[in-house]
Parts: C-alpha cells; sequence; structure tokens
C-alpha cells in the first residue's frame, strides 16, 4: 500500500475549487471515483465540477452522465482552482480536456503502472484494485467516513475493476476490510450487483448470444475470439452491450487463458475507414494482456486491456492472432 502524499493533502487544502476529470470511455471505477470524490470535498465546503470526454457508453454508468460536461468553460477557471484527474496513466485519456486544464494546478490518483508520468502531485498506487478504493483511503486520511452515497459509488467502483471480486488475489485482505467498512456507512453488495449487471434489457441477451455463438478457440483453446458487427450495434443499441457477462462466461471454459472481443465501431465525423475496438481479458496473471494492448497503441492492466484502431477488424484479428501465437505456442 503506497501512502497518500502529504503534498497531496496540501493540495486539496490549498485549492477551493476543483475540476474532478476522467479518462475517456468512462467505466464504473472511474465514474464512480468522480462522484465520490466530488460529493466529499462539496460536503467539506469546496465547490467541484465533473468533467468527463465521455461517451457515456456502459449501461450502468448512463444515469450518471447529465453530472458532467465535456469540456472546461475558460470563465470557471479562477486562481483557486484545480484539476483532480482520476483513473488515467496518460493525460491524452482525458482528450480535449487536457487542453483545457493547461495552465490549472493538477492532481493525478490512480492505479496504473504503465503511463507517461503528469500532473503536479501524483498519488500513485498500483497495488490497489481500483482508484475507488484510493479516494476511500483519501477520505479516511483526511478524519472523515464516508457519507452512504459516496460509500455506495465507491464500493460500485471497487466491484466494476475487480470483476465483482472474482480478480482478486492472496494478500487482498485490506479490500474486503474496505468493504466491511463500505457497508458499515449504508451500502451493500446486493445493491451494488443490482447497479453492475442488474435492469439488462432482453436485447442485450440476445446480443450476447450472439457473440457466444460465433465465438472460435484458438491455441488449443487458450484463447477464445469472438466480435461484434456494426450492423448488430445498430440493431440492439450501444446500451445493451454486456462484455463483463461475456468474459464471465468465456473465462469459466476449460483451458481458456485469454478472451478477446473485437467490435466495429462508428468512425469520427469525417474519418476516412474503419474502426475497430479491442478488449482483452486474461485469466491469470500468467498472461499480460496489458502489454499486448500497449503495443497497439492502448492501455490497460495485466489481466484486463483494451485499444482502438482504425482499422476493419479482420485486419486486427490477424495482427493479434499472430502476436498472441508467439505468448501461447
Amino acid at each position: 500500500m503506497t501512502e497518500i502524499p502529504l503534498e497531496l493533502l496540501s493540495f486539496l487544502e490549498t485549492y477551493s475549487r476543483f475540476f474532478i476529470i476522467g479518462h475517456a470511455e468512462p467505466d464504473g471505477d472511474c465514474i464512480g471515483s468522480q462522484i465520490s470524490l466530488a460529493r466529499f470535498l462539496s460536503r467539506i465546503g469546496k465547490t467541484v465540477f465533473l468533467r468527463s470526454p465521455g461517451p457515456f457508453r456502459r449501461p450502468e454508468i448512463m444515469e450518471y452522465e447529465p453530472s458532467f460536461a465535456s469540456r472546461i468553460e475558460p470563465e470557471l477557471k479562477t486562481s483557486d482552482s484545480a484539476a483532480i484527474v482520476l483513473d488515467c496513466s496518460t493525460i491524452e485519456r482525458i482528450g480535449p480536456l487536457a487542453q483545457d486544464i493547461r495552465g490549472l494546478p493538477a492532481a493525478v490518483i490512480d492505479h496504473h503502472s504503465a503511463g507517461s508520468a503528469f500532473g503536479d502531485v501524483r498519488y500513485i498506487d498500483d497495488t490497489a484494485p481500483a482508484v475507488a478504493l484510493l479516494v476511500l483511503r483519501l477520505i479516511e486520511r483526511m478524519g472523515y467516513t464516508p457519507e452512504p452515497d459516496e460509500a455506495r459509488l465507491i464500493l460500485f467502483g471497487i466491484a466494476t475493476d475487480t470483476g465483482f471480486f472474482r480478480h482478486l488475489q492472496t494478500g487482498t485482505s485490506e479490500v474486503f476490510k474496505a468493504i466491511a467498512r463500505l457497508v458499515e456507512r449504508g451500502t451493500s453488495t446486493r445493491e451494488v450487483y443490482t447497479m453492475i449487471y442488474g435492469n439488462r434489457t432482453f436485447e442485450s441477451r440476445k446480443l450476447l448470444g450472439a457473440l457466444l455463438a460465433r465465438s472460435e478457440l484458438h491455441f488449443d483453446g487458450k484463447l477464445i475470439f469472438t466480435y461484434e458487427t456494426l450492423e448488430e450495434t445498430m440493431r440492439y443499441g450501444i446500451e445493451n452491450r454486456d462484455s463483463d457477462t461475456l468474459y464471465q462466461l468465456l473465462q469459466t471454459v476449460a483451458g481458456c487463458e485469454i478472451v478477446v472481443l473485437l467490435r466495429e465501431e462508428l468512425p469520427e465525423e469525417g474519418a476516412d475507414g474503419p474502426v475497430c475496438s479491442a478488449g482483452l481479458r486474461s485469466r491469470s496473471d500468467r498472461y499480460d494482456v496489458g502489454t499486448v494492448s500497449r503495443a497497439f497503441g492502448g492501455g490497460g492492466h495485466r489481466q484486463a486491456a483494451g485499444f482502438t484502431k482504425a482499422l476493419p477488424i479482420e485486419t486486427v484479428r490477424s495482427e493479434l492472432l499472430r502476436v498472441f501465437s508467439r505468448m501461447l505456442t
């Protein structure tokens, strides 16, 4: 466990207005960390502004989108303003907001060991399974306990990045002690499980069935590959994607070590050619998909990573299989 830098505590004391910023394609840990920290800082008398480059595509976070703006208005930046960037290993991950925070003092709170260092103050702990856990530590280090809503969002973040705790290994008792403290503050694992996995549509199950039906085994079953077409995305809707359930199901296949999910994406306006996103999951520490992802310009962890390329699915599939052939054969 990395100690909270005294410089961060001083940073929070010094400034009175904070822009709380997260990465592009936010997930539950990013959003849960941002909102819980923002609510805590507001509770102790600070002025906060939530900012995210979006998009809010994951069904479990869509309800929070109205709380965020995508840019920082120049008139909001005052002499007592600062930025806090959460869950980002490189400044590029916050998109246009990187330009917006120029000239502002910035603190970074993250649990990724890779990436390019940025920010004036950094609290990085790559042993933490989620940034939300670092937010809890910060609140407690400042002498407070989370309010029930803050506790629920922190637990939401931790549960998201740990795959509802299934990715945790030995030596992680501190995480469960933290969860016990959050439950004492008025949340529950049942409530958070419903936030993450509940209330899915029938269409989401049909899409999941299509992805399972076309799954392919490679390298004697060590790798399972599947993909989603743009036509399916348009038919079923982005909000009906359920990657985590897909990964859960495929990772339980005997002999499976790595799962690869490719998706055709809508290219940005003016872009020329197809765009493909990739999600990579490893069942254990034995295989590092984060290294593979970074080789393709992406990022992530040893067991969970992803990237986006302006290439067709079949091209990315071929390149990934070539890379994984060296790892798995």
